[in-house]
């Protein structure tokens, strides 16, 4: 594949291919989800999504200047778009535990002894799936705007 996509049928199949890449590693986010280990989920996102991203950007053939989170902004911006996204992360993987803790309690309440005992199971199946979605929402909101800036590059201006 060469760097810079020439066809919009190029960035079609990039996007394709980002996609199924974004699938995979949402995957490993749910799956660390599901773990009782505080923040490892976070370390594991924002590891991944630092990694994914940049990647991301660079299959549509964008520089570190052209990703879209870093256009017209300064160094300091950047710093700090990197941390408001960092933030996002452990912002919304957090709501996981919170919602975990929400379905034990409220299962226990409800259900009684029996059921109660498979809550903590609803709660990874939960937390794996707010996993899964979050990661995945952050890394396909980066493609879809990756495309846009490379879609704009192949345009002739009108």
């Amino acid at each position: 594949m060469s760097n810079s996509p020439k066809t919009l049928a190029d960035l079609d199949k990039i996007r394709l291919e980002c996609k199924d890449l974004i699938s995979a590693r949402a995957k490993i986010s749910a799956g660390v989800a599901i773990i009782p280990i505080p923040f490892l989920d976070v370390a594991v996102d924002v590891g991944l999504l630092s990694k994914l991203l940049p990647q991301i950007t660079k299959r549509f053939g964008l520089t570190e200047e052209q990703d879209p989170t870093n256009i017209g902004v300064s160094e300091k911006e950047r710093t700090e778009n990197l941390i408001a996204r960092i933030t996002a992360v452990a912002g919304l993987i957090a709501t996981r535990s919170v919602v975990n803790k929400t379905v034990q309690g409220f299962g226990g309440r409800i259900l009684g002894k029996q059921v109660a005992k498979y809550v903590p199971f609803g709660g990874q199946i939960v937390a794996g799936t707010l996993g899964y979605v979050i990661f995945r929402k952050i890394a396909t909101d980066h493609m879809e705007q990756c495309y846009e800036v490379a879609k704009k590059q192949l345009q002739p201006d009108v």
